[in-house]
This record gives structure tokens, sequence and C-alpha cells, in this order.
């Protein structure tokens, strides 16, 4: 089912590129729409990547981690 999504979500993609790449002013809105989706995807990849480390190995803790 996820497939069936992500190939009508290019297909509709595709065909607003191809309606809006025509006017300069839709090629900007465009532009800025990729850029942000592709921040906000980046965002949200290194948040839950980042989210709910532990410690490093056995009996490490955030002290630790400063130079003696």
């Amino acid at each position: 089912m996820r497939d069936a999504w992500f190939a009508g979500a290019g297909i509709v993609f595709g065909w607003l590129m191809s309606k809006a790449w025509n006017d300069p002013g839709c090629q900007v809105g465009m532009v800025i729409l990729l850029v942000m989706t592709a921040v906000l995807i980046l965002a949200f990849a290194l948040a839950v990547v980042g989210h709910g480390r532990g410690p490093q190995g056995p009996g490490r803790d955030e002290e630790d981690e400063r130079d003696e």
C-alpha cells in the first residue's frame, strides 16, 4: 500500500511540475518547496537518529565525557 502512495504522489508532483514550470513565479515557488522539503526531511531524520541514545559502553556516564 505504501508503494501506491509513493506512485500517486510522484504522479501528482510530476503533473504539478509540468504545469507550474512554465511560469517564472511558480518556478521560484517550486524551488522553495523542494528546498524546504529537503531541509525538513533532513531535520526529521537527524532528530530520529539522534533521539534516545544511551551511554556508549557499560558503566559510562555523561559525567565521564570531560577530560581529567
